[in-house]
C-alpha cells in the first residue's frame, strides 16, 4: 500500500512539474521611462483636433524618477491648472482658485482641453510601465500599457530610439507619433520634433528647453544681480563733503569734484 501511495505521490508531482514547465514566462512590468533623472522639460504644442479647430497648450514637466511629478498646463481660453502624479494617485490644482481634484484612474481619460491629447499621456510621461512579454512569443518593441486607461498597446519600430511608436486604444482609436529628431539635453537623449497623426485629429510636439533639475534652485540671473549689488561703489559715488546744510543734486557735486582735479 504504501508502494503505491508513493508512487502515486510521485506520479503528481511529475505532473505539476510537467505543466509548470510548459506554461509560458509570466508578463514582467519593466519600467520605460522617458527620462531617468531628475528633469525639467519645457514642451510646446499645436493641434488640429476632432472639431477641425486649432488648438496648442504649453506644458512645464517637472519630472522625479522617485517622487512626484508635476505638469504646469497652460491652454489659451481655458484655466492653468498643475497634474500631479505619484503613480498610485494624483490630482490637479487650480491656482487661481485655489482648489484641489482628486483623480481616479479612470479619469485619466478625460481631454486636457480642446487638444486630443488626455491626462493619461501625462501619466505615461511620468511613471511609464509597460508589460513585457517573452521575446520568443512577441517581438520586444511590442508592449502593453500596464497603467494605462486609454492605451492597451504601444508598438515602436526600432529600439531605444524610434522614429515611430503607434498607440492602440478602446474602439479601435489608432494614432501614430513620428519622431523627427532625437536631441541629448544634459545627457538625456529625448524625441524633440514629433509628428502626432491619427484619423481624426493631428498635431505638431516639440521640446523647447530640458535642464536638470538642480539648475531650479539656483538662478545664474539672480545670483548676478545679487554679486554686482553687493560690490562697493566707486570713489566718484562717495560722499562728496559739501559746506554747510545746503542740498545739491548729484550732478552738481559731480561738476564740483572734477573741478577740484
Amino acid at each position: 500500500m504504501k508502494a503505491e501511495m508513493l508512487k502515486a505521490t510521485l506520479h503528481t508531482t511529475a505532473t505539476f512539474i510537467a505543466i509548470a514547465c510548459s506554461v509560458p514566462p509570466a508578463q514582467t512590468s519593466c519600467p520605460h521611462f522617458l527620462l531617468e533623472s531628475p528633469m525639467v522639460v519645457n514642451i510646446e504644442g499645436f493641434f488640429i483636433n476632432e472639431k477641425m479647430s486649432r488648438a496648442s497648450l504649453d506644458v512645464e514637466w517637472r519630472h522625479h524618477p522617485e517622487a512626484l511629478d508635476t505638469f504646469f498646463v497652460n491652454q489659451p481660453d481655458y484655466p492653468p491648472f498643475n497634474f500631479i502624479t505619484a503613480g498610485a494617485y494624483r490630482y490637479m490644482e487650480f491656482s487661481n482658485i485655489k482648489v484641489k481634484r482628486q483623480l481616479g484612474s479612470h479619469h485619466l481619460k478625460e481631454h486636457i482641453g480642446e487638444t486630443p491629447l488626455k491626462l493619461d499621456d501625462m501619466e505615461l510621461l511620468a511613471n511609464g510601465q509597460f508589460l513585457c512579454k517573452d521575446s520568443s512569443i512577441q517581438k520586444p518593441n511590442i508592449l502593453s500599457t500596464a497603467f494605462s486607461m486609454a492605451w492597451w498597446s504601444l508598438v515602436a519600430d526600432t529600439l531605444p530610439t524610434p522614429s515611430k511608436v503607434s498607440m492602440n486604444g478602446a474602439r479601435k482609436e489608432k494614432r501614430s507619433f513620428i519622431i523627427r529628431q532625437w536631441k541629448k539635453y544634459s545627457g538625456e537623449l529625448l524625441p524633440t520634433l514629433v509628428r502626432l497623426e491619427s484619423e481624426k485629429y493631428s498635431g505638431e510636439l516639440w521640446i523647447r528647453s530640458a535642464y536638470p533639475m538642480q539648475a531650479l534652485q539656483s538662478d545664474p540671473l539672480k545670483n548676478k544681480v545679487e554679486s554686482k549689488s553687493k560690490q562697493p561703489l566707486p570713489d566718484l559715488f562717495g560722499k562728496i563733503p559739501t559746506k554747510g546744510e545746503r542740498k545739491i543734486p548729484l550732478i552738481l557735486k559731480l561738476n564740483q569734484e572734477l573741478l577740484r582735479e
